[in-house]
């Protein structure tokens, strides 16, 4: 075996961010993940974000597509959808995030897929999950983000809440779904049988918020945001210096013994002000600004080498050219190169889980719209080159399909 999930076939009929993330971390594991888009104008993404070399193709969509083969289809038409029933009878896993009872409609949901395939893993991601009041609501990122309550906890203390920087409703979504499609594959090897996965990102975001709101449900005092502040824990929040922001992070009281006295403050170690993390909490203000005082006496390079020195964990405030030229990203090959047919060498993210024996790997670039029409019908469904002209002149794959799509020799 060269990778984990090799031999899994994933038909991947998702768009936008939280499905086509969990497709890409299945695939870089080596997946076999066939991107199924709308045949007129592909997945909603190849319209979003910044405009690669050449003009047609986009840096979102191809650093969220690599690995993966593309498939167009119309399943607004009866052919398509017959198509692809065929192929979920062939498939591992189904992934989607239309709103819920969508591909119901088409006759393609959980109920019809497992008539035809009981051992399907079959995979919905929406905002708010597949039953109660707000079922039917569109789920975007942002709406999540705010309806979950990680707004209200996010931005600077007495400000109004901000979005997170990232799409973390999202991309919290898609990890949970590759999490729930790898558990739901698991039991299928002891037991033969499929199930569905309900992944709801707005329950994705209450877990990822479950200390904040353990403390309210102890406490009944609602939290609002705190900058770059931890409640828990103090002092764990940046400061600026002489030069620039710094990240401190003093975790345990070990840490703090050895802190105070690399800052040139061996006094506060013994004060009953700040003697364990409940004092120091209670004492909050009076010891930011003693803090903030002290770290405005030297520059974040000078604290750097003090603190690594001693122990204490720091960081520096990088921005994103910073990040890419870091010593540590350059060491550990964090950035990979892949050739596009359409834009050339490109630069993107690589795979984040590093296994020693059967690691992932970015193996090619995101798929032009239906190039793999072709080669998906004749491996997966046994057709012949006459039946996929035949069926090409249905309007199966759109209303301007007829010509072949793009070939691996042309390419």
């Amino acid at each position: 075996m060269k990778y984990p999930l090799e031999g899994i076939t994933v038909l991947d009929l998702s768009h936008a961010l939280a499905g086509p993330y969990c497709s890409t971390l299945l695939a870089d594991f080596g997946a076999d993940v066939i991107k199924i888009e709308p045949s007129e104008s592909g997945e909603i993404s190849r319209s979003w974000g910044f405009p690669l070399p050449g003009g047609v193709e986009n840096e979102y969509f191809t650093s969220l597509h690599r690995n993966k083969k593309g498939m167009a289809l119309d399943l607004k038409h009866a052919e398509g959808r017959a198509i692809l029933m065929r192929m979920i009878e062939k498939a591992d896993v189904v992934l989607e995030n239309f709103r819920p009872g969508t591909l119901d409609k088409f006759g393609l949901g959980y109920e019809q897929a497992r008539e035809r395939n009981a051992g399907i893993v079959y995979c919905s991601i929406s905002g708010f999950g597949l039953d109660g009041p707000y079922r039917d609501r569109a789920g975007m990122d942002l709406i999540i983000q705010a309806e979950s309550g990680m707004i209200s906890v996010t931005g600077e203390p007495g400000g109004r809440g901000v979005r997170a920087g990232v799409s973390i409703a999202d991309l919290t979504g898609g990890m949970n779904a590759a999490l729930g499609i790898l558990l739901a594959l698991r039991v299928r090897e002891k037991t033969g049988a499929g199930q569905l996965v309900d992944v709801s990102m707005m329950e994705g975001q209450m877990s990822l918020l479950g200390t904040i709101l353990g403390a309210y449900l102890s406490t009944g005092e609602v939290p609002g945001p705190m900058g770059t502040a931890y409640k828990p824990i103090l002092p764990y929040q940046t400061f600026r210096t002489r030069s620039r922001d710094l990240a401190l992070a003093v975790g345990t009281e070990k840490l703090w013994k050895d802190f105070c006295p690399a800052i040139g403050c061996p006094e506060l170690v013994d004060d009953p002000r700040y003697a364990s993390n409940r004092a120091r909490n209670r004492n909050r203000p009076a010891l930011i600004d003693r803090l903030q005082e002290v770290f405005l006496t030297k520059t974040y390079e000078e604290w750097e080498a003090i603190l690594v020195d001693s122990g204490i964990p720091v960081g520096a405030i990088n921005n994103m050219e910073e990040l890419v030229n870091h010593p540590q990203v350059k060491a550990r090959g964090s950035l990979v190169e892949v050739e596009h047919p359409r834009a050339g060498k490109l630069r993107m993210v690589g795979v984040p889980v590093r296994l020693s024996e059967t690691p992932g790997a970015i193996r090619t670039a995101a798929p032009l719209l239906g190039e793999h029409n072709d080669e998906v019908l004749r491996d997966m469904l046994g057709l012949s080159a006459e039946q996929i002209a035949a069926l090409r002149r249905t309007g199966a794959f759109g209303p301007n399909a007829s010509a072949p799509p793009l070939k691996s020799d042309d390419r």
